[in-house]
């Protein structure tokens, strides 16, 4: 059994209304790698998660979803 993380931060985003741009522009990277992030291309860093639950006033956990393969 194989392990996955899937990223949340779209239904995250959506619920909050705010935007790939406006995280992207709180986290200082850019929006492609946001979607790059949503489309499990690349992962945040802890640093980064922690700052991205702040900005949604959310948990990290709630960023995030493991899937079993």
């Amino acid at each position: 059994m194989a392990l996955r993380l899937r990223s949340r931060l779209p239904e995250i985003l959506d619920q909050t209304g705010k935007t790939q741009a406006a995280l992207a522009d709180y986290l200082n990277v850019t929006e492609s790698y946001i979607s790059q992030v949503i489309n499990g291309k690349r992962q945040l860093s802890v640093m980064k998660l922690k700052l991205a639950a702040r900005f949604l006033n959310c948990s990290m956990d709630d960023l995030i979803e493991l899937i079993e393969d």
